[in-house]
């Protein structure tokens, strides 16, 4: 991936969580277990998380859990 479109996947996740608050942030932390933040995720990485946090909002909207929409891990590692 580009740097341009790097940055716009940053950019949009970060305005998700902006948007949202605390809920969005478990999954971006979640995302980045073994990296100090988004900045570092590979590619694939970064994309799944725009993937989970676009699937996030629509859970907020439907009132859906993040655990039951499979968004949440039980455990990290």
């Amino acid at each position: 991936m580009d740097a341009i479109m790097r940055e716009w996947h940053c950019r949009m996740i970060r305005n998700v969580r902006r948007r949202w608050g605390e809920p969005m942030q478990h999954v971006i932390d979640q995302a980045c277990c073994g990296v100090v933040d988004i900045d570092q995720l590979a590619d694939d990485a970064l994309i799944q998380l725009h993937k989970d946090m676009e699937r996030a909002e629509e859970c907020i909207r439907e009132g859906i859990s993040f655990h039951d929409a499979g968004l949440l891990r039980a455990h990290y590692g």
